[in-house]
Order: structure tokens, then C-alpha cells, then sequence
């Protein structure tokens, strides 16, 4: 499994990676764990998507950029992101889907479902 730095609100992460997983209507969820600075247990640092009624194509989430302002650019960045689909209203906020690069966002991942294995462990 491949890891990242990041930083967010000042704070800088090490070590981080994503944890993939389902919404109960099948959307992807993301969240973010990693070292904050030097301490040496990992934590959440963020759940970086939120969910919506809509049922997404199999590689579109929907990107958190009240709590993550700069995340887009730093999955742009990772390779991660290909770009914005198009934009949901969730609340009072207007959200990006973006469309992802699925075999590279599992590069950076714990672990993931393949719908052929099952369960994948990153290696």
C-alpha cells in the first residue's frame, strides 16, 4: 500500500491513507487515516465524502469541500481524480462529484471490495 502526506486546517499528516468503502445505497465512501505530525498512533483524520439519494456511477463520490478544501486538488494531484462530473446540492451546499481512477485510488488504500475477490487487502 502506497502512503501520503497531507495537510489540512494547518495540521500536517503522515503515513495517511483511504479507507474504501460502501454507503447502504451503494455509493463509495472515503475516509482519510494517518499520523498526525510525530505521534505514532494512527488516526481519522477525515471522512472525505458524503453521501447522496442519487445513485452515482461506480466511480463517482461525492467530495466533502466544506471539511476539505483543498482535497480535489490533492487527488488531481495523486492521480486519483480524472475531474468534476458535475455538481449536488446536499443541505445548503453545492458539492463536486468527482469521476475517479479506481486501480489508483486502491493503490493508496487499506483495503477495498472487488465485486470478482471479495475483500482485498492493499500489500
Amino acid at each position: 500500500m502506497k502512503t501520503f502526506n497531507y495537510e489540512s486546517n494547518c495540521v500536517k499528516y503522515r503515513g495517511c491513507y483511504f479507507d474504501v468503502g460502501e454507503y447502504k445505497n451503494g455509493n463509495i465512501s472515503l475516509s482519510i487515516y494517518g499520523y498526525v505530525e510525530d505521534d505514532k498512533n494512527i488516526s481519522h483524520i477525515s471522512n472525505a465524502t458524503v453521501n447522496v439519494d442519487e445513485n452515482l456511477r461506480k466511480n463517482n463520490v461525492v467530495i466533502d469541500t466544506y471539511a476539505n478544501t483543498n482535497l480535489i486538488s490533492f487527488l488531481l494531484d495523486l492521480g486519483i481524480a480524472k475531474g468534476i462530473t458535475k455538481r449536488v446540492n446536499v443541505e445548503s451546499l453545492s458539492l463536486p462529484v468527482i469521476e475517479l481512477d479506481l486501480d489508483k485510488l486502491y493503490e493508496y488504500s487499506y483495503n477495498y471490495v472487488d465485486e470478482q475477490e471479495g475483500l482485498r487487502y492493499a500489500s
